[in-house]
C-alpha cells in the first residue's frame, strides 16, 4: 500500500490575523511570512498527532489486492471520487460504483465489496494494480472543529516562541516537541489508524 496527496489543502484552518492576534502581534507585519509558515507547520504537526487532514484535500492511494474490504489511510473521508484497478489483461478499468461500497462514518474510512456486485480479478503481475482517488478533511475552514484550531494557534505560538531544534549532542538535532496543552486538546480527536 502506498498513498499520496494529490490536492494540498487551498486554505488554512486558522487565518493570519487570528494567528497575530494569537501572539498579541495585530498590528505587526514584519513577521507575517514567518507566521504563514508557522500556520502551515503547526496545522501538519496537528494533523501528524491526530492522524487526520483537517482542511479537504484529495489522497491517491494504491492497493496490491482486494480484501474483504480496504482501509483508507487518510481521515476523516469526505467521498470517494474513483476505484480503479488493472484487469488480468493488464489494461486499466475503473470500478463501477455498484461493485463497492464506502464506510464514511467510521473514524477511519473503508471500502467493501457491493452488495449486488463484488470485487474482479485483478492483474498478478503489476505492482499496486488498485488505484483509489479519495477527498478528505473537515471541508473548509469553518467546518474545522473549534478545538483544533485553538490547539493550531497553541502551537503556533510555541513554534514562534520557540523557534531554533533543541540540539541534543553529536549532532543530533530534535524537534520542538509538542506541549502537552496541546496534545490534552487534540486527544479526543485522535484516530488510531492512518496511513
Amino acid at each position: 500500500m502506498s498513498h499520496q496527496i494529490t490536492s494540498q489543502p487551498v486554505t488554512e484552518p486558522i487565518t493570519l490575523a487570528e494567528a497575530r492576534s494569537q501572539l498579541r502581534a495585530e498590528s505587526e507585519t514584519f513577521d507575517d511570512t514567518f507566521i504563514t509558515e508557522l500556520i502551515k507547520e503547526a496545522r501538519s504537526i496537528c494533523e501528524g498527532y491526530c492522524n487526520r487532514v483537517f482542511i479537504t484535500q484529495t489522497w491517491r492511494q494504491n492497493e496490491s489486492r482486494f480484501g474483504a474490504y480496504i482501509d483508507l489511510a487518510v481521515s476523516p473521508v469526505i467521498s470517494v471520487t474513483s476505484v480503479k484497478y488493472v484487469d488480468t489483461a493488464e489494461v486499466q478499468q475503473t470500478l463501477p460504483t455498484a461493485n463497492y461500497q464506502v464506510d464514511l462514518l467510521s473514524d477511519t474510512g473503508s471500502i467493501f465489496e457491493g452488495v449486488s456486485a463484488g470485487f474482479p480479478s485483478i492483474s498478478s503481475l503489476t505492482i499496486n494494480p488498485i488505484e483509489i482517488i479519495y477527498v478528505c478533511g473537515y471541508g473548509a475552514a469553518s467546518a474545522v472543529p473549534v478545538q483544533i484550531k485553538r490547539a493550531i494557534k497553541l502551537m503556533v505560538t510555541h513554534l514562534y516562541e520557540n523557534r531554533d531544534s533543541i540540539n541534543i549532542g553529536a549532532g543530533f538535532i530534535q524537534p520542538i516537541p509538542m506541549p502537552k496543552n496541546v496534545r490534552d486538546i487534540l486527544a479526543d480527536f485522535r484516530v488510531k489508524h492512518f496511513g
